[in-house]
């Protein structure tokens, strides 16, 4: 079989699903063996198939052979001057070098991918490798290094409109204000992350945000919507078969179960999720389902087994220089050192953890820290140190947890269910209005009856002065009322006049041609001539009989906008096909300067309207040769499309009264085409009820330009998981 069929073929299946099973690296090997005998070598297809191979590897979770491969591959990549591959080589060994602990190793491999990617202008790459750099320091603690990173990645997404990456960093950011223990942040971030994933049905990024607000709950000691949430993201990560994350959330559970005291359930979670953690090599889980286990083991009062868990906690941790997981175990000794007496040893452990404490901006542990110090001094009879350290207890927890936490939470809270509850809160209001104006009724009742002798006449003249301006406004609004019917009824009738004197001309032409033809007047040849002629009468008639529908519909309010994501490139596409016949009997230029990926906010169907109006407009009031350019603005969160002629344009008089609904007005365009005026008052409701605004400009004998704005569319160990 020659060798470029055999590379397909392996080439084939690395790229379908079954080829993360390690089981097929023997047909990779061969291939690659067989591309080595090659002459010349072609070292961009052996690094390849040796990408190939490392990645079977990574998903196999062999990190030490993935590393070697992605090594030889980045090599060769670089060799035969592939950037783009071999900047995705060193990202992955960055990512490898991340699961196996060395954080050293992934920031300089991750800095090295950025690089080459800035070279090549690879957006998506950069995004990726910032966020990732991101995490390596939100591991060692280095959270203002950390929040600098997410915050560039977050920059790069919005401006690709990667909403799925969008998210993702806001996740990633809100475990940065966790663990600075700013929960009003953190959470407010998370439910930016939600409202996202949810647009985007992404399971995997709602799995996410359900585990991180939880945390988030949990720390609020309200226990119940923290374990609300995580059964929640549980139960989405089993059903997606995600390891990593089951592991992450059961650890989170067990260590909520262990705050509610019930102990069986939390040792049941946690050993759950640290044999998955052991299954799959993640240190980190591990280290976590460890730290937790030993906690839940103290509480038991069996120290000397809580002690031994700790301790392999914390070497773990200092293996992989997850700062984080190291103050939480250092504290912990120093619990139970405390609870055996052990004054020294605990003070010794809770000074080390204050500095960490410290570095990791970490309130929550050095409010814990310092009540431990002062207890200890307390004990050892140093009454001076121990007031030192309780009085930087009570600032830490002061700040920690406040009234204002809680209230600003619940603004959050409220705000996102306020599009669910609003009716309900409505009408709960209403209740009470009524509730309060009948005891009010009832008072003023009581009153009424002891004075009734002194104010009846008072009573009867107000009654009676009431009714008097009831009537009065009544008449009144009842002659504005009269004189709108009036105004509607003079538009309607001259708008059938319109319509009628245009129909009756249009549908003559037709009838007169389709007689000739009837009584053999005028052979098949020359009706073939004039069928274009007959074509452009019945779509005016169409299009008038159109907007003529869409106009009674509009003033029986039987139409409601419903505004979605409607791509303006596509409907630019569509709009050129469907008047490419028109187009091209008048000799005209279409000129569709609209990119790809500009969307709006609109109800497609009204967009469609608007657009046909516009541009139909344009070609029939555009003389022959011309040019007709449809193109787009942006402004503010808006954004503003424009269709500009070359036709006969307007004076200033006729540009103002362009879409007044009282003046409507018949104009025919250079080719003798029938109007009403009618469809550029639809126009005019269907974008003001999408909420934009449509204004036009013109110069007699220059032609015009028509506007349209529409809104656009642009974005203790706890894990706090942070995605890659």
């Amino acid at each position: 079989m020659p060798i470029k069929t055999v590379f397909y073929l392996i080439f084939s299946f690395l790229i379908s699903p079954c080829f993360m099973l390690l089981g097929q690296t023997d047909s990779l090997f061969r291939a690659l063996e067989e591309l080595k005998k090659d002459s010349p070598i072609n070292l961009e297809k052996i690094a390849g198939l040796q990408l190939g191979i490392a990645m079977v590897y990574y998903q196999d979770r062999d990190f030490q052979n993935s590393f070697q491969y992605h090594q030889e591959a980045s090599e060769n990549f670089l060799a035969a001057k592939n950037l783009e591959k071999y900047s995705e080589c060193l990202h992955n060994l960055g990512n490898i070098s991340y699961f196996l602990g060395d954080s050293k190793e992934a920031i300089q491999y991750y800095n090295l991918s950025i690089a080459e990617r800035e070279k090549i202008n690879d957006l998506k790459g950069l995004a990726s490798g910032y966020n990732n750099l991101a995490n390596v320091y939100n591991r060692l603690g280095d959270y203002p290094r950390a929040l600098e990173f997410y915050e560039k990645s977050l920059e790069i997404k919005e401006k690709i409109e990667d909403q799925k990456g969008i998210a993702s960093t806001f996740k990633n950011i809100a475990s940065i204000h966790y663990f600075r223990d700013n929960y009003v942040a953190a959470l407010e971030t998370n439910l930016r992350a939600l409202r996202i994933s949810e647009s985007l049905l992404d399971s995997t990024g709602i799995a996410f945000v359900y585990n991180n607000i939880a945390l988030i709950y949990e720390k609020q000691d309200k226990w119940d919507d923290a374990l609300m949430n995580f059964n929640r993201s549980l139960q989405i990560k089993e059903k997606m078969g995600d390891k990593q994350g089951m592991a992450t959330t059961l650890n989170n559970i067990g260590s909520l179960y262990q705050k509610k005291k019930e102990y069986s359930k939390a040792i049941e979670a946690l050993e759950k999720s640290l044999k998955i953690s052991e299954k799959i090599g993640e240190k980190e889980g591990i280290s976590a389902a460890l730290n937790n286990l030993a906690s839940v083991y103290e509480d038991l009062g069996e120290m000397a087994k809580a002690m031994e868990l700790f301790l392999q906690s914390q070497k773990i941790d200092e293996e992989i220089g997850n700062k984080r997981g190291m103050l939480l175990s250092i504290t912990s000794l120093s619990h139970i050192h405390f609870a055996l007496k052990n004054h020294k040893e605990s003070i010794r452990f809770a000074k080390e953890g204050i500095k960490l404490a410290r570095q990791l901006d970490s309130k929550a542990e050095l409010r814990d820290l310092n009540e431990l110090m002062s207890k200890n001094f307390e004990a050892m009879g140093d009454f001076k140190a121990a007031l030192y350290h309780n009085q930087l207890f009570h600032a830490y927890a002061d700040s920690v947890f406040n009234q204002e936490i809680e209230r600003k939470t619940a603004r959050i809270e409220a705000e996102y269910e306020y599009d669910k509850k609003l009716a309900v809160i409505q009408a709960e209001q209403k209740a009470l209005e009524l509730e309060n104006e009948k005891e009010f009724q009832r008072q003023n009742f009581q009153k009424r009856i002891l004075l009734l002798a002194l104010f009846g006449i008072v009573l009867i003249a107000g009654i009676l002065f009431h009714n008097y301006r009831k009537q009065k406004k009544a008449k009144q609004l009842l002659e504005v009322k009269t004189m709108e019917l009036e105004k509607a009824n003079q538009v309607k009738a001259k708008l059938f006049s319109i319509i009628g004197h245009d129909l009756r001309g249009a549908i003559a032409s037709l009838y007169m041609f389709l007689g000739l033809y009837k009584r053999n007047r005028m052979n098949d040849a020359e009706f073939k001539e004039l069928v274009p002629e007959l074509y452009k009468n019945v779509g005016a008639i169409m299009e008038t009989l159109n907007n003529l529908l869409r106009w009674s519909m509009q003033q029986m309010n039987m139409v409601k906008s419903v505004p979605i994501p409607t791509s303006l490139s596509e409907k630019a596409l569509e709009l050129e096909g469907f008047y490419s016949t028109l187009l091209q009997q008048k000799g005209i230029e279409f000129d569709n300067q609209i990119g790809e990926e500009i969307s709006v906010m609109v109800d497609p169907n009204h967009l469609d309207l608007v657009l046909r109006n516009l541009l139909s407009n344009a070609i029939k009031y555009s003389s022959q040769g011309g040019t007709i350019t449809l193109g787009v603005l942006e402004k503010d969160d808006f954004i503003i499309t424009f269709i500009k002629d070359q036709g006969v344009g307007m004076n200033k008089e006729e540009a103002e009264r362009l879409f007044r609904s009282d003046l409507v007005k018949s104009k025919r365009g250079t080719s003798g085409e029938q109007g009403t005026g009618l469809g550029l008052n639809l126009t005019k409701l269907y974008i003001e009820e999408n909420g934009g605004k449509i204004w036009a400009e013109s110069e007699e004998g220059k032609g015009s330009v028509f506007y349209f704005s529409l809104p656009g569319i642009k974005a203790k160990k706890y894990q706090m998981e942070a995605t890659t």
